[in-house]
Formats: structure tokens, C-alpha cells, sequence
């Protein structure tokens, strides 16, 4: 199966299709091969790219992986829901909800020697967010360059009101909220602390394919909070100390 056949597989199981029957992925490099073919047929369709999503960004999370460091995916416009937008769930296998702080730039960052100095330097604003995270792949993902081809199981972005860059995001406390569960986190979770390390970590890795991140991108850093199932017609509350709070109903 050549990385487009595979990609087509992909995308088209976010469409309602079938779920991709487990396929060799031969490491990382080749991973992130089928994520950009799956990108390019996205954006060759029409859809237009919103950003990037940062995972594995806390030790036990890579642990589950035998990752050394996180994993990225993209985040397309068709994805990100708007105010008062339903989350549909009838094309998804297994969704799980995470809170996330999303960065949205207002200049370009590139690496290699991106800090998160940088990054804050490169912030117009922040957002709490919530993702919601899918695997395509029959039974999920056994393998991590399984997850990275299947775009780090990115599926929808709701983004929250958005609030300037503090000075210490290290502080940074949630609560996920569905029916009568609350799912607390912190951004200990997110780098040891540092959101920005994760844009910072993301700019860097890109430049190793000659790749950046443009003014106006919007990047996920990682969740907050472990990532909780639901259902269609759940709704998800998610409030971050500081930044606010957004409710997202599903169906």
C-alpha cells in the first residue's frame, strides 16, 4: 500500500467511512509522510490549514508509546467548530474530550533554536480549548508511528474566548465537565509546565522538513486533563483558571 492509498484510507474514515485496518508504519519519518499526504488531499479538496495540534506532551503520555518526544498533527479549518456549532458524532469511532490552551500567533516562528521565549515573544493571545482526539485505525493505535500517521488522532477544535499571554502559564488549573463527571488537570501536564516549550518543540521539529509555523496559526499544546470519552448528546464544560470557560454540546 503506497503513503497515498493509505492517506485516502485515513481521510475517508473521518468522513464516515470505515475504520483502516491496521497497516505497517514503517517509524516516524515514514508516519509523518502519511499525515502530510493526508493533509495535502485535505487542502486539495478545498479545506484550508488552521494550525497544529501538539500530543504527548506529559512523561506518562509518551511512556504509553515508548516515545521520546511528543507528536504533532495538523488541524484543518473544517475541524475547528464555531460558537454555537454542535459537535457532530456520527462519523467519529471512540471520541475523548481534552482541555487544552491553544496559542494563537501573530508572527511566524521558525526553527531550528525556537524558545518558548520566542513563542511568547510570537503570541497574540491564548484560548482555552477543547480537542476532540479520534483514532481511524480498527482498534486504535498499537504503535506511535501508527498515531502520528493518523494525524496524533486530531478530529475537532472548539476555542474558547481568547485572553493575553500571562506571564507564568505554569499556575494553569482545569476542570473537564460531562454530566456529573469533573476531570481536573493542570499544564504540569504540558511540557512540565511550559505550553510554550510545546510550540516551541513543534517549530523546531518542522524545520527538520524544511516546514514553519505562520503568523495566524493556531496550535494546541497538549491536554490538560486525561483525555475523557462521551457520547452524542453529552456536553462538555471545560474551564481554565484565568482564561475562561466554553461549553460545547455534541450530537
Amino acid at each position: 500500500m503506497t503513503d497515498d492509498d493509505l492517506a485516502r484510507r485515513l481521510l475517508k474514515a473521518t468522513h464516515g467511512g470505515p475504520a483502516v485496518a491496521p497497516a505497517p508504519v514503517a517509524d516516524l519519518a515514514h508516519a509523518y509522510r502519511v499525515s502530510r499526504a493526508t493533509r495535502d488531499l485535505a487542502l486539495a479538496a478545498g479545506d484550508r490549514l488552521a494550525g497544529y495540534k501538539v500530543g504527548l506532551t506529559s512523561d506518562p503520555a509518551r511512556a504509553t508509546y515508548g516515545a521520546t518526544e511528543p507528536a504533532f498533527g495538523h488541524v484543518l479549518a473544517s475541524t475547528v467548530l464555531q460558537a454555537g456549532q454542535p459537535l457532530p458524532t456520527a462519523a467519529m469511532f471512540a471520541p475523548r474530550a481534552e482541555v487544552e490552551v491553544a496559542f494563537l500567533l501573530g508572527s511566524p516562528l521558525s526553527g531550528p533554536g525556537t524558545t518558548p521565549e520566542a513563542v511568547l515573544a510570537a503570541t497574540t493571545a491564548i484560548a482555552p480549548a477543547i480537542e476532540i482526539v479520534d483514532s481511524r485505525w480498527s482498534g486504535g493505535p498499537t504503535t506511535l508511528p501508527m498515531l502520528a500517521a493518523d494525524n496524533t488522532n486530531a478530529a475537532y477544535a472548539f476555542l474558547g474566548p481568547q485572553a493575553p499571554v500571562p506571564h507564568d502559564l505554569s499556575g494553569l488549573k482545569c476542570t473537564l465537565t460531562i454530566g456529573d463527571q469533573v476531570i481536573p488537570g493542570s499544564a504540569a501536564a504540558v511540557m512540565n509546565g511550559d505550553p510554550a516549550a510545546a510550540v516551541a518543540w513543534l517549530a523546531n521539529h518542522l524545520a527538520e522538513t524544511g516546514e514553519s509555523l505562520p503568523a495566524g496559526a493556531v496550535v494546541l499544546t497538549g491536554t490538560l486533563c486525561a483525555p475523557t470519552p462521551f457520547t452524542g448528546g453529552d456536553t462538555l464544560f471545560a474551564e481554565v483558571t484565568g482564561l475562561g470557560s466554553l461549553t460545547l454540546a455534541t450530537q
